[in-house]
């Protein structure tokens, strides 16, 4: 009986013995979930110092998502939402952590932006002394994950045009807050708009204004959205980008893709944290652009697809929208496409794609479906029957846990 424990012992262990202590540690582990990790914390002293206290190990897990630890954040009329694909739940705040609960779960909130696992969101104290309830007045970035957050005040901010700059593989225990400052100005004797930037460090914990200035000829107005990647932040005009660099003090502006005539709307976003895309839609179609180099502006297309073939590619997923005598019939498609309406959320690792799903008859609380496209495959999966988006406000961001621990405020 012992010779046969024994044996039992050794086989079991033979596994772990086999694989080289750094490859564990560098190539194994930090391509982990995150839940996995916080699980294998308890495996030893060592693991455990590893998981919760190594910043490089930290960063390397957040620069190497793994599917089971992402999805998209978004904003709805009850505060912040998580979504990811069934079976692969995100890790998600306790709703009972103090830090983050007013965050969560605040109607009076703004998702500002969302990087590399931390997320910044804009929020509404009221002045009593003014009987004032202003729009936005604080900044929030916490770390979902870690139930780490830390209080900006942005009283000088009128508006919330923010991009959150955070780097992990650079500087794992810094982030960066930019304001984009707009006004329209007469240079040389036209009226153009300038573009400036305040920018805050989690260093020195105090906002101050960048000498860069950007003047452009487009007079019209929009709510940019910013997002970061390859170290540059940039925000989206609608008919071209603005970008800064807030390691350099470099700012300048850059062209979106061409778009078609009849292009209806369009999203920037990420690719492998490093890579700047752009979704655009029009008709039933939609294409997927990555920009190479940096900010050049030379965009190359990664992804075409049709709405109307993904609906005949997964007829099991769309059946839900349309009755299923008519899964047989050849308009079936058309009958989707002419009752709903496809629109992209958010684009994650270049190739998932998260499509939003509403009624075209618009109902005052209406609800949209999530769908989530593997572009390489055409393969559809179901996220959720019902978000409600804020119809002010449809800011989506991808989000994927980040074990990297938020930098201590000097002072």
């Amino acid at each position: 009986m012992e010779s046969r424990s024994k044996k039992a012992r050794s086989h079991r262990a033979a596994p772990s013995s086999s694989v080289p202590d750094d490859v564990l540690r560098s190539n194994i582990l930090p391509r982990l979930s995150f839940k996995s990790l916080a699980r294998f914390k308890s495996v030893s002293r060592s693991w455990h110092a590893l998981i919760s206290g190594d910043p490089l190990f930290a960063a390397d897990q957040s620069l190497h998502p793994t599917p089971a630890s992402s999805g998209f954040v978004y904003h709805d009329s009850s505060g912040l939402g998580f979504l990811s694909a069934p079976d692969t739940p995100i890790g998600v705040p306790d709703p009972s952590y103090p830090s983050l609960s007013f965050t969560l779960h605040s109607h009076r909130l703004k998702l500002v932006a969302s990087t590399n696992g931390l997320v910044c969101c804009g929020a509404g104290v009221p002045d009593f002394n003014r009987g004032a309830f202003p729009g936005f007045n604080l900044l929030y970035v916490f770390n979902p994950a870690t139930e780490e957050a830390h209080l900006i005040p942005a009283t000088q901010l009128d508006r919330l045009f923010v991009g959150l700059a955070f780097d992990p593989s650079d500087s794992p225990r810094r982030y960066t807050l930019v304001c984009l400052r707009r006004r329209h100005a007469v240079v040389e004797g036209y009226l153009k708009t300038q573009f400036r930037f305040h920018v805050f460090s989690s260093d020195t914990q105090r906002w101050v204004v960048s000498s860069q200035r950007v003047v452009v000829d487009d007079l019209r107005s929009c709510e940019p959205t910013a997002v970061f990647a390859g170290g540059i932040l940039y925000w989206d005009c609608l008919h071209y980008l603005i970008w800064f660099d807030p390691s350099n003090n470099r700012a300048g502006w850059t062209p979106l893709p061409e778009r078609q005539p009849s292009a209806r709307q369009h999203r920037i976003g990420v690719w492998e944290g490093r890579v700047l895309t752009c979704t655009q839609t029009w008709n039933d179609e939609v294409e997927v652009f990555v920009m190479a180099n940096g900010s050049s502006g030379n965009w190359v297309r990664r992804h075409w697809a049709s709405f109307k073939t993904m609906v005949r590619r997964n007829p099991e997923v769309f059946a839900r929208f349309c009755h299923p005598m008519r899964l047989r019939s050849e308009s079936f498609c058309k009958r989707v496409l002419s009752r709903w309406f496809l629109r992209p959320l958010a684009l994650d690792g270049g190739d998932k794609l998260y499509i939003g799903v509403r009624s075209r008859v618009w109902k005052s609380k209406r609800k949209e479906r999530v769908l989530c496209c593997d572009l390489r495959t055409g393969e559809i999966t179901s996220i959720s029957d019902g978000v409600r988006l804020m119809s002010s406000q449809e800011r989506v961001f991808c989000y994927h846990n980040s074990m990297v621990r938020m930098p201590r405020p000097s002072g």
